[in-house]
């Protein structure tokens, strides 16, 4: 390349959010550095990313989940679009996109955060052009796609929930999602009960209607494209048959 570019030498780590831009001003400004291969799988909430990347060495877990809510990433388009929500205890929960990432090991946390939501920042636009369609709210959608992905059991029925999801909502019923409950409890159960479901808490779904103040988890890429088009149906109910472990829909 001509015009002057210096780009260092050694191995370089890039993520397929990067612009050009950036891409160049990193191979400019960054020598090597050993990165960390950390997996974020779908489902996880803010607090289990934040705890398995403390594991792995790469964060402080109190100061990560502090810049998850005071953290300044408005350069990043989809932050700025996010509702204030007092009810929220976490601002950017469910946007630290599921993926493997290699991680530099000289990251501090605000970068790592910044790499997480760049990752789905990358495909924001082509989920906002489809969500134009939908008389849904993106940030309404992604909620939707939170709940279908700690919902599903198998990912053949993630449409399938996401459309009684739907269909709930527009007959005016409480949702009385059972993840729901156990984000509000802050806690894993292994069963909810029927004591939980009392609980008086905004993310409760059994006890307020319409969808909880913010995400319960991240969601996937099918989870999120489920909540764009959520299959076509009548039905309003389903449950888990736990002999199959799936989920069966009823009118």
């Amino acid at each position: 390349m001509h015009g002057g570019v210096n780009f260092k030498a050694g191995r370089h780590y890039l993520s397929p959010s990067m612009s050009l831009l950036d891409i160049v001003t990193h191979l400019e400004s960054q020598t090597y550095a050993e990165s960390e291969v950390v997996t974020i799988p779908e489902g996880l909430t803010v607090e289990q990313v934040a705890e398995r990347l403390a594991e792995a060495g790469l964060v402080d877990q109190q100061r990560f989940l502090k810049l998850i809510n005071h953290g300044d990433f408005s350069d990043i388009t989809f932050v700025r679009d996010i509702p204030e929500n007092k009810d929220r205890p976490y601002r950017l929960e469910g946007f630290l996109f599921p993926e493997t990432y290699h991680i530099p090991r000289d990251a501090d946390e605000e970068e790592i955060i910044r790499i997480m939501l760049r990752e789905f920042e990358r495909r924001y636009q082509d989920w906002k052009e489809l969500a134009e369609h939908s008389p849904y709210h993106f940030y309404d959608i992604v909620i939707l796609a939170s709940l279908i992905e700690r919902e599903a059991a198998v990912d053949s029925e993630r449409r399938t929930i996401a459309g009684v999801l739907h269909n709930r909502l527009e007959a005016g019923m409480k949702l009385q999602v059972d993840a729901t409950v156990q984000y509000a409890l802050g806690e894993h159960v292994e069963r909810v009960l029927y004591e939980h479901l009392e609980i008086d808490h905004p993310y409760n779904t059994y006890q307020h209607e319409g969808l909880p103040p913010g995400l319960i988890a991240n969601p996937g890429l099918d989870s999120i494209l489920a909540a764009l088009k959520p299959e076509q149906h009548q039905y309003k109910y389903y449950v888990l048959n736990f002999r199959r472990q799936k989920h069966r829909v009823n009118p």
